[in-house]
């Protein structure tokens, strides 16, 4: 599985493409916490890979469309949005989750699909985190540097490159409007 601190940062990448205008902070929290609630799995009793166990249903598209359906619901008025465009955004978030874990070599297949049996994944760009509990160091873990090498950075350069073109084309409007 990626690290949480890599499906954080793609959550909030996914958050800064979708903001137009400053959002709360509660906004920032909830994308970048949303990508990592399948992991909370973890802390279930059910054998790994079970349904109800650590890769079972909560990485599934159906449980991110769920989970995406209710915090949209919770969330839109007080964000000021539309519904049905937050409830994408944080669907992608939450689906950003088994993506990225499908991403990784070795482990468990993801019940993308779910609730038909088969799993997916495993494609091995990825090595399974090494991290526990301890701050993050690239220089000791193959995981993270994999991840920064190719989810943090093309994430980020997307990130970047979408910030800058509506920056580019804010300035070019108000200079038409000028002139």
């Amino acid at each position: 599985m990626a690290t949480i601190y890599t499906h954080a940062f793609v959550g909030l990448g996914l958050g800064r493409l979708y903001a137009v205008r400053p959002m709360p902070w509660a906004y920032w929290c909830l994308t970048a916490l949303l990508p990592i609630v399948p992991d909370f799995d973890v802390f279930s009793t059910a054998a790994y890979g079970a349904p109800l166990g650590h890769r079972g249903i909560t990485h599934s598209l159906v449980f991110a469309l769920l989970l995406s359906v209710l915090a949209a619901g919770a969330t839109c008025r007080y964000f000021r949005t539309r519904w049905w465009s937050l409830a994408g955004l944080f669907f992608a978030a939450i689906a950003s989750h088994a993506l990225l874990d499908a991403l990784t070599r070795g482990s468990m297949g993801i019940p993308f699909f779910w609730p038909l049996e088969v799993r997916h994944g495993n494609w091995g760009l990825i090595p399974v985190s090494d991290l526990s509990f301890e701050l993050p160091d690239p220089r000791h873990s193959r995981a993270l540097r994999a991840e920064l090498l190719w989810v943090w950075l093309p994430t980020g350069v997307l990130v970047g490159l979408a910030t800058a073109y509506r920056r580019l084309r804010r300035f070019k409007s108000a200079s038409d409007t000028v002139a």
